[in-house]
């Protein structure tokens, strides 16, 4: 079997949490993760943007470094980057053979997917000879793949409540299994949590108070300021000197607050939401950006609680001009789209007097789109799949353009 179709292979076996597998893998391959330090971020929002502004500090301050994300836009290569660039499919090629070759050993261990591609991220970091990786999270923390890698600091974003089914019902539940990341005697840097609960629950998990280090963000502090300001933080807590104000200037984190020229008069902006907090969070920023947008395409994944998910494009589509919503499914995902029969029924509801369009396909979607907007800003919003969608239907999914670190330094 090639071993491409060994890897979408792994695909049946869905999602599980625990730490056997990996442990013994990794242990099989000498433990490549503890061949450098990591960076560990776990949280439900702004996880990623953290994480690429992190490594690019780390890169701008000629420190070799890896970075692991997930999910991908476009292709798997995305999820593991070396300063900037995500790794070759030759190299990734490269990678899973060697992990095939452990995997096949006695006892037999077969991986979910998303195990292969952080166990094939932790051999090309070490193959490479990264001196600092940036890791996140792929759900929860406590039981994720990525907490066997060697931190030296832990970090967390802004916790809400997703993948309930799994996580837990509540916010305390779900701190507990995302704070479980925390090292004995490794700091912790966590966003402020107004909820003594919740706040009470990341503390216990350090077993010790003093290594909290809290970020408390202005209330109307856009996202990225948030991030740099979390990541600031992340790097006194180190005693390092550098600063990320430069990095996140030059940082490009894909899908994500994205701005796209099209055409002299026609901008595109992209952003991925999953969960309700990072749609208000989403519908607050594009409010504070004074853009004329007379268009949206919007799709999603099935939703836990698809009312308060909705509810911020439902407030912002007056103020924002909408005129125009074209509702679509998005694609190649793991997780099956909503109908656009069922937004569409939940939307018109509240929406009376938009033009919807109903369109499975995200690229007639897109056509649609293009044809009801001549000039100012077409939005494209919702699941991290339909972004994904819109950059491969506008030919922007190749290693170049997944590049997060801007080569301009002007």
């Amino acid at each position: 079997m090639h071993i491409r179709e060994w890897l979408d292979s792994l695909r049946m076996q869905g999602m599980k949490l625990g730490l056997e597998n990996t442990a013994e893998l990794l242990s099989r391959m000498d433990n490549p993760q503890n061949k450098f330090p990591s960076i560990h971020v776990a949280g439900s929002n702004g996880k990623g943007t953290v994480c690429s502004i992190l490594a690019n500090t780390f890169s701008l301050n000629g420190i070799k470094t890896g970075l692991f994300t997930s999910p991908h836009l476009c292709n798997v290569e995305e999820r593991i980057r070396i300063d900037g660039k995500q790794i070759s499919e030759k190299e990734l090629s490269l990678a899973l053979e060697k992990l095939r070759f452990f995997c096949e050993k006695t006892p037999k261990i077969t991986p979910t997917f998303y195990e292969a591609t952080f166990l094939s991220a932790m051999i090309h970091f070490s193959i490479s000879g990264v001196q600092r990786a940036i890791i996140e999270t792929g759900l929860g923390g406590r039981l994720d793949a990525t907490r066997l890698v060697k931190a030296d600091c832990c970090v967390l974003t802004r916790i809400s409540l997703e993948h309930t089914e799994i996580l837990g019902s509540t916010l305390v539940e779900i701190a507990k299994e995302k704070s479980a990341i925390a090292r004995p005697g490794v700091p912790l840097v966590s966003i402020w949590v107004e909820d003594i609960l919740v706040r009470n629950q990341i503390i216990k998990s350090t077993g010790t108070s003093k290594l909290v280090k809290w970020y408390k963000p202005d209330s109307n502090q856009k996202m990225k300021d948030e991030a740099i300001g979390l990541a600031n933080l992340v790097l006194s807590s180190m005693n390092l000197t550098m600063t990320s104000n430069e990095a996140a200037r030059l940082t490009i984190w894909p899908g994500r607050m994205q701005i796209i020229q099209y055409s002299k008069e026609l901008e595109i902006l992209l952003d991925s939401a999953h969960n309700p907090s990072g749609m208000f969070r989403a519908f607050e920023e594009i409010s504070r950006k004074n853009k004329k947008i007379e268009t949206l395409i919007f799709g999603c994944t099935l939703q836990l609680d698809l009312q308060n998910f909705l509810q911020p494009l439902i407030n912002s589509v007056q103020s924002l001009g909408i005129r125009n919503i074209i509702l679509t499914e998005p694609q190649e995902g793991r997780t099956e789209s909503l109908s656009v029969e069922v937004l569409f029924q939940k939307l018109s509801y509240d929406l009376v007097g938009i033009e919807f369009v109903n369109e499975k396909s995200p690229i007639k979607a897109f056509q649609k789109a293009k044809s009801l907007t001549n000039k100012g800003t077409l939005l494209c919003i919702g699941s991290l799949y339909l972004i994904g969608n819109i950059l491969s239907i506008l030919k922007l999914d190749d290693g170049d353009s997944m590049n997060i670190l801007s080569e301009s330094k002007n």
